[in-house]
């Protein structure tokens, strides 16, 4: 994302006390013309010019910045004026692509109300409209739809227009679920698509109507379940393809789980406990075989290189990213410490059996965490002084490590399979 440069705000000099009366008098003309400046309207005619393309970024912090002393019916109408113009740069093809994408990030940084001490500045509702519009143009090029994605997660951090919020609920969720048209944008740059996706709706905190953004995004945590399963289930050693398509599937599935950990579970309805815990579980089982295979495959090949040290250490940070996010999504908070106030956990009564079954996954999650801090219990020892950091464990211990946790994981969901 484009960075506003900021600008100091004045300058301190050392006068003599004969003509400080001077200088005060200069200070005001200068700060009367500098409040001028400020509200002189902005040039964007200059900004389709290709040859002023690199000033553009600055341009738009300027013309932002011109908005904090505007109140009332000025500020409105100016905004108003702005967003026209910038419209007008972002719908224009003949424009280079880092204009229109400065433009449309500019668009969403349009506020009402700027901000102050404790307090998130109010967005400017016009700006959400226009953005979810070009967001859904079937025609409208990547790096401006993202830009417009981009502002709507701004909105949504800010506190959305209540009219906008579910219109802007099904946009992000139908972003989410949707696999990318690899004919129109790369897998990576997808991804990019439905993890910023998911910041909006972890921003936005809400379940949605009948509970529609969990059952939404544990839809997306079973699918990518079974898509590392599958990969899994190949005969085949892992070749790079195959290896970017399985972290690019924990990583979207794992945050996927920390947003549900997000959301405000105090007042949800429709919100299927058991379903929910069976997901999660089939996440980690799902990332725990894969370990395993991979583990698995580098023993096979009977040789010790970087590439299997390297391997090693990316099978537990997956597996890290993945039980953190699970833990989150249940807790609203980590291992440690209570669960957050809104969380599923805490919305859950001490006897309700749901509850029971959360318990009993997280402890085995809890085992995991332990084997992949500490190693193997049996075999632990108190580090040398100064020694250097490494793993408690060998690839062969990894190894089943991954397959006594799946194990275990299966018996949670019932010998569920799927």
């Amino acid at each position: 994302m484009v960075m506003w440069s900021s600008v100091f705000d004045g300058v301190t000099m050392p006068l003599r006390p004969c003509i400080l009366g001077f200088f005060a008098f200069v200070a005001v003309l200068f700060l009367w013309g500098t409040s001028l400046r400020a509200q002189t309207p902005t040039d964007f005619a200059t900004w389709k010019e290709a040859k002023n393309a690199e000033n553009v970024h600055a341009w738009a912090g300027t013309m932002l910045r011109g908005f904090r002393d505007l109140t009332g019916v000025a500020r409105e109408e100016l905004l108003d004026k702005n967003l026209l113009s910038l419209k007008d740069i972002i719908a224009d093809s003949n424009v280079v692509p880092s204009t229109r994408y400065n433009a449309i990030l500019a668009a969403g940084q349009l506020v009402s109300t700027e901000a102050s001490p404790g307090t998130m500045p109010i967005a400017y509702p016009a700006a959400l409209v226009y953005l979810v519009d070009v967001y859904q143009e079937t025609d409208c090029p990547p790096y401006v739809k993202y830009g417009a994605l981009l502002g709507i997660v701004r909105h949504a951090l800010c506190g959305i227009d209540p009219s906008q919020q579910e219109r802007v609920i099904d946009l992000l969720l139908e972003t989410v679920g949707t696999e990318p048209d690899v004919n129109t944008i790369s897998s990576a740059v997808g991804s990019w698509f439905r993890l910023t996706s998911l910041e909006g709706l972890a921003a936005l905190k809400t379940t949605g109507a009948e509970g529609k953004v969990v059952t939404g995004l544990l839809a997306l945590i079973h699918r990518k379940a079974q898509e590392l399963d599958m990969l899994r289930r190949n005969q085949n050693v892992f070749n790079r393809q195959d290896w970017e398509q399985a972290r690019r599937a924990v990583e979207l599935a794992s945050q996927a789980a920390k947003t549900l950990g997000d959301l405000d579970y105090r007042s949800a309805t429709c919100v299927n406990v058991t379903e929910m815990t069976g997901t999660f579980a089939a996440l980690t089982q799902a990332v725990c075989e894969l370990g395993n295979k991979l583990a698995a495959d580098t023993i096979d090949q009977k040789e010790a290189s970087p590439d299997s040290a390297l391997l090693l250490e990316q099978i537990v940070v997956d597996t890290k990213t993945c039980i953190q996010s699970v833990v989150w999504g249940i807790r609203g908070w980590f291992l440690t410490g209570n669960p957050g106030e809104h969380s599923l956990y805490a919305s859950l009564s001490s006897d309700d059996p749901t509850k029971k079954q959360l318990d009993i996954l997280l402890a085995e999650i809890v085992e995991l965490a332990t084997f992949l801090d500490e190693g193997d219990r049996t075999k632990r020892q108190s580090p040398a002084t100064n020694a250097p950091k490494a793993f408690r464990f060998v690839i062969l211990e990894l190894r089943d490590a991954m397959a006594k946790s799946s194990e275990a994981l299966a018996q949670i969901r019932g010998g569920n399979d799927e």
